[in-house]
């Protein structure tokens, strides 16, 4: 923020619409982008009662790819050899242990360490993942 903070918050605004129509992406995999997406996108729209639809595909893949990825570096690889996840609304299975089902996203929350809602996990394995919140009134 220091190093792109213009003079005014004007000058700063009009150097951000600048580069808003940039196509370039950032340094890193496309899967580690989709999570970042995904993830904190959830985090911004869950508390506001923001949903979105997510095409399914890209949240299997920054599912696979949060399953891969050690906690130490914010991923879940460790929690996949203590339940088996299986996604409702796409053909994938990870993991061994005892089965978790819900929609790739709720998957994908869940081994984040975010919380889901009451219901949207079914399974004897859901007592391993994160902490679920109750539906909303």
């Amino acid at each position: 923020m220091e190093r792109e903070r213009r003079a005014t918050p004007r000058e700063t605004l009009e150097q951000l619409r600048a580069v808003a129509p940039r196509t370039s992406a950032p340094p890193a995999p496309l899967d580690t982008r989709l999570v970042e997406e995904v993830i904190h996108g959830e985090d911004i729209r869950r508390p506001l009662g923001l949903t979105r639809a997510y095409p399914v595909e890209p949240v299997v893949r920054a599912l696979r790819l949060q399953t891969r990825t050690p906690t130490s570096f914010g991923g879940a690889k460790e929690l996949v050899g203590r339940v088996r996840l299986v996604t409702s609304d796409a053909d994938v299975t990870i993991g061994d242990g005892p089965e978790v089902t819900g929609t790739a996203l709720c998957l994908l929350l869940a081994v984040s360490g975010r919380p889901v809602g009451s219901g949207d996990l079914t399974g004897p394995g859901v007592g391993v993942l994160a902490p679920v919140t109750p539906p909303r009134a």
